[in-house]
């Protein structure tokens, strides 16, 4: 694969990817490295067959490599040091500072409170504007279930919201 091609694959799709994978992980800077990795080994393994738009195949690399992460112990005691070193730490950080602004939205904060296999669901519905037969073949499920995680994520978030003394009209 030539350099330019591999410019355009990260143009086009590095940022979609970084979302997706941060809706899993939920910091940015292990979603970059998620991304990273996705890249490194798509350019390096070429396994991709065409079944699948580019996208999709990126895309499931991406929910794949984000599930390892959250599976690995490597990962469990950093979320455990951070927090503690969270509690010592009085000046937060720049990431720490923007994801406070991030999470201080009320929808996007109830949407990322949701319980992963409705996060997903939402998130790439909702935001990223896949259809259920797409995200369906993404997350390789039934149309089926991705629709019932939907109805089940819209009711969370409803509930989540009405607590919070906002309408969830918008679902």
């Amino acid at each position: 694969m030539q350099t330019e091609d591999m410019r355009e694959l990260m143009r086009l799709y590095g940022d979609y990817l970084t979302r997706l994978a941060y809706v899993y992980v939920r910091n940015w800077s292990n979603a970059e490295d998620i991304v990273q990795d996705v890249f490194v080994k798509y350019f390096s393994s070429q396994q991709y067959r065409g079944e699948a738009s580019i996208k999709t195949y990126l895309a499931k690399m991406t929910i794949h490599k984000s599930c390892d992460h959250l599976r690995s112990v490597k990962n469990r005691l950093r979320i455990l040091e951070n927090f503690w070193k969270s509690k010592k730490d009085t000046m937060p950080s720049s990431e720490q500072q923007t994801l406070k602004k991030l999470e201080q939205h009320a929808i996007a904060k109830a949407v990322l409170a949701l319980p992963i296999k409705y996060r997903e669901v939402i998130v790439l519905f909702y935001y990223e504007e896949l259809t259920s037969l797409e995200i369906a073949t993404l997350l390789d499920t039934s149309e089926n279930t991705i629709k019932t995680r939907l109805r089940r994520g819209r009711q969370l978030l409803k509930t989540s919201l009405s607590e919070l003394n906002l309408r969830g009209d918008f679902l």
